[in-house]
């Protein structure tokens, strides 16, 4: 699967592999209102194994396939509280 990524995704230089470890080893996940026919969530996780923050990312499924990740930043008081939900749930629903 390509990963494409926004000029936003980049706005507080989170490096490309910091995001795909959050990605695809997420905490938790929150789908998110987006843009109509994509598939969008928040997740949270760490940028990689031995780290001791963590990150938000925000990522669309679009319609021709693509995985666009349009946020990546140090995790910030609005999606804090998906560390503490309930459930690990993957990608797929």
């Amino acid at each position: 699967m390509a990963i494409y990524y926004t000029d936003s995704a980049s706005k507080h230089n989170v490096p490309h592999e910091d995001i795909e470890y959050a990605l695809f080893h997420p905490i938790n996940k929150q789908r998110v209102d987006g843009r109509p026919r994509d598939v969008t969530f928040m997740f949270v996780g760490r940028p990689h194994e031995l780290s001791r923050t963590f990150l938000e990312v925000g990522a669309a499924m679009r319609p021709d396939g693509r995985l666009e990740v349009f946020h990546a930043m140090e995790l910030t008081d609005k999606w804090r509280w998906l560390l503490y939900a309930p459930g690990h749930t993957p990608w797929e629903e």
